[in-house]
């Protein structure tokens, strides 16, 4: 099995999933983290994309991408004064 080297940021984050009590909020926390993931691998949007679609997907909105960005930042901000 190979060896996998974490920072201390990501063995907080595993530790911090497994410290979870409630499997319903762990498989609640997995569905946001992999949404929340999509948005750090996706940038803004930045107009259209080369298939014509904001963000080149034809089932988003400009308004909401960046609507999504706001509230992770709000998120982001309560976290850092808790």
């Amino acid at each position: 099995m190979p060896t996998i080297d974490l920072s201390p940021a990501e063995w907080k984050l595993i530790e911090s999933l497994r410290a979870l009590p409630d499997p319903a909020l762990r498989e609640r926390m997995h569905a946001s983290l992999d949404g929340l993931l999509f948005f750090f691998r996706n940038p803004r949007c930045q107009g259209m994309g080369v298939e014509g679609f904001p963000c080149g997907d034809p089932q988003s909105a400009c308004e909401e991408c960046h609507e999504v960005w706001d509230v992770l930042d709000r998120v982001a901000q309560r976290g850092r004064t808790a």
